[in-house]
């Protein structure tokens, strides 16, 4: 377990629904780096309101100079005009209500930073392996779906925090379900994704 792990609740800041920025902002915070919200939107080159993704949590920890490392099980690449990459990612039709949501051209910066520096890794991530880095005191990023946390149907992308492991229980800091959050094995799997049509996919930042 992490000890006196910052808490950051997303009332302080309602724009990003995904809740990743509350949950960046309480590393940095753990880290000895205080940003209001507007100093981490600029930092990020994040516009409030649009999706946000792995790669900017690591790009940014990366120019804090927070070691960290970006894992997944599919390979991520640029999405530029690619209708079907578009589609992979983000499970919406590529029309411009959709592109809206979502800006292309900072993910694709991203993503090529990320690569360049050698920060991601393609490896099997289930929840051995996140237990495995929990045991070696690292910070876990996971993203999951919140209505499979909280009964609801259709997906909802959202960011955890995993500062513990005890008791067959993940330890979580979730800025809108609340802070020490216990998630069983079963139940972190079980919404542990990010949708790709039909098919599972499992993205997690490790930082420390």
């Amino acid at each position: 377990m992490i000890q006196k792990m910052p808490f950051i609740s997303d009332k302080e800041e309602k724009y990003a629904t995904c809740q990743g920025p509350p949950t960046v902002m309480m590393v940095l915070k753990h880290s000895g780096i205080d940003l209001s919200f507007s100093e981490l939107y600029k930092k990020m080159h994040y516009e409030k309101g649009k999706w946000f993704f792995e790669a900017y949590i690591a790009e940014l920890l990366d120019s804090f100079r927070i070691p960290c490392r970006y894992y997944s099980d599919v390979q991520i690449r640029e999405i530029g005009d690619d209708e079907h990459e578009f589609k992979r990612i983000s499970n919406l039709e590529f029309n411009q209500a959709n592109k809206m949501k979502f800006d292309i051209k900072h993910y694709d910066s991203s993503v090529n930073f990320v690569l360049s520096k050698g920060l991601f890794e393609k490896t099997r991530v289930n929840t051995d392996f996140v237990i495995e880095q929990i045991r070696k005191n690292k910070i876990v990023i996971a993203t999951v779906d919140r209505n499979r946390l909280t009964g609801k149907n259709g997906y909802k992308g959202h960011f955890i925090l995993i500062k513990g492991f005890e008791e067959g229980n993940f330890v979580c800091n979730d800025a809108y379900l609340g802070e020490n959050l216990k998630l069983s094995k079963e139940k972190f799997w079980d919404a542990f994704y990010c949708i790709e049509g039909k098919k599972k996919t499992h993205h997690m930042i490790v930082i420390g």
